[in-house]
């Protein structure tokens, strides 16, 4: 080959090699996901919590890169959690955090895989995860307890829930909402703050309307010490029985401290409340005494009395009128009434006197009944500027006859300003401890003779007396002696 052939032969060598593309260094992209926060260390079934996760673009990356896709998944599972797109960029040697808002639904340990696709400069995609293990369990913070759900049907029920804290910190913003199959009036209650280890209870008054498994449902929201609000919500059934109602009313004529009165029993053998309760006293159709009476419990009784004196002899109606499982309702029973003899000591004659500051108060113990009264003793009262002394604080007046009196005398020490002394009379009659209090007027107390004008008035008249005697002698020696001077 010539010499020529060979530089020609170098030249398309050359020229071939010239046109043949040498592969350059592939821009180099490192990632890593540094670290992921979960906003409550234990979140609940359905509550939502933030995970927030910090991807840095390393000093060892070609240049910066854009997060295009954050998702996370159930280790197994190709369903996303939770998934946000189009992040932004992070800078070579910089990073960024990136909140994601989830929940899971199932309770029980959880292990999460938190993926991140990166896109760099030259558009290609990488990938890099996280493990995660998250603990979902029901909230423990707070319980909720019931007490009184046995009901009965139509009938006003108070039922307790109450609110435990059993966290280490406080709970704050509690609201209690109580709803189901009932009539809960102010179903919502609101505690400003739950202390750790207490609890609070709330009264509902809850009326069913029919009878059988009824639910109530109590929905609890609160924050916690951690600043995470939580609902919790219980059910629970209440056993609601038919309402009977089964009353029984009595009555009968008797006597009460002295005075004549009818009795009336109103009995309840049913499983409902009677409420509201009044008696009446009818007689031809009209009404001549009335009283209230307690709210009769279920499977109780209560008594009270009508003023006798206000009802006639004869046939009389007693009326018993209540509210019983939401409606009114009447009982009743008829009687035939005859007063009861009656009995009653009172005082009279009244005098009073005072020495000092003693004050002494005679009078009449009179019995002004139709009945003999024995053991009749008369007490002064201690009060306010009244003070029981002796000799007579107590006077035992004894037996007092029907239409009769008996006199007594007491002793008390008064302050000036008191114009009235309580005296209390206990009288015994047909076997009955009877016992009333009487104010017995001391205003006009005048100063008894023997008291301290008396005695002044004596004192001046012996001094006088006194006087006049020596006076008598001082002359008697005066004349003596001028008569010897004149004999001698």
């Amino acid at each position: 080959m010539t010499r020529r052939s060979l530089a020609v032969a170098a030249m398309v060598v050359l020229s071939i090699v010239a046109g043949v593309a040498v592969p350059a260094a592939a821009a180099n992209t490192d990632v890593a996901i540094e670290s992921v926060d979960l906003s409550v260390d234990q979140p609940a079934p359905g509550e939502t919590f933030t995970l927030t996760t910090t991807i840095a673009n390393l000093e060892s990356s070609a240049g910066p890169v854009e997060v295009t896709d954050l998702y996370v998944r159930e280790a197994g599972s190709g369903e996303d959690l939770a998934r946000i797109e189009d992040v932004g960029s992070i800078a070579r040697g910089d990073t960024r955090s990136i909140p994601l808002t989830m929940s899971i639904e199932e309770p029980g340990e959880k292990k999460l895989i938190v993926n991140a696709v990166v896109r760099d400069g030259d558009g290609d995609f990488e990938s890099v995860s996280y493990p995660l293990y998250v603990d979902v369990q029901e909230p423990d913070e707070a319980v909720l307890s019931f007490a009184g759900l046995d009901s009965v049907a139509g009938e006003e029920t108070a039922i307790d829930v109450s609110v435990s804290n059993g966290d280490d910190g406080a709970l704050s913003n509690v609201r209690l909402e109580l709803t189901g199959d009932a009539d809960v009036e102010n179903p919502e209650r609101v505690s400003a703050s739950i202390a750790p280890g207490t609890q609070t209870t709330h009264t509902f008054a809850t009326t069913f309307d029919e009878p059988g498994d009824r639910t109530l449902s109590a929905t609890l929201t609160y924050k916690t010490d951690e600043g995470v609000t939580r609902t919790v919500t219980r059910n629970v059934t209440a056993d609601v029985e038919p309402a009977t109602l089964d009353p029984q009313l009595t009555a009968t004529g008797t006597t009460a401290n002295g005075s004549s009165v009818v009795r009336a029993t109103l009995s309840e053998f049913g499983n409902v409340e009677l409420r509201d309760v009044q008696l009446r006293a009818v007689v031809d159709g009209e009404t001549v005494t009335r009283t209230r009476l307690a709210d009769v419990p279920a499977g109780g009784s209560r008594v009270a009395t009508l003023d006798g004196s206000a009802i006639p002899a004869g046939e009389v109606t007693i009326v018993a009128e209540y509210t019983a499982a939401g409606e009114t309702a009447t009982s009743e029973t008829t009687i035939s009434y005859a007063p009861a003899p009656s009995t009653g000591v009172t005082v009279t004659g009244v005098d009073a006197s005072r020495s000092g500051g003693v004050v002494t108060i005679s009078g009449d113990a009179a019995n002004v009944g139709s009945l003999d009264a024995s053991s009749v003793v008369m007490r002064v009262v201690a009060s306010e500027g009244v003070t029981p002394v002796n000799p007579n604080k107590e006077y035992f007046v004894g037996a007092v006859d029907s239409s009769e009196f008996a006199t007594f005398q007491l002793t008390a020490n008064v302050s000036a300003s008191v114009t009235a002394v309580p005296v209390r009379i206990e009288y015994t009659v047909d076997g009955e401890r009877l016992s009333r209090v009487v104010e017995l007027d001391v205003s006009d107390a005048a100063p008894s003779s023997g008291g301290q004008g008396g005695s002044g008035g004596s004192g001046l008249s012996l001094l006088l007396g006194a006087l006049v005697v020596l006076l008598a002698v001082a002359l008697g020696v005066a004349l003596t002696i001028a008569y010897r001077r004149y004999r001698d």
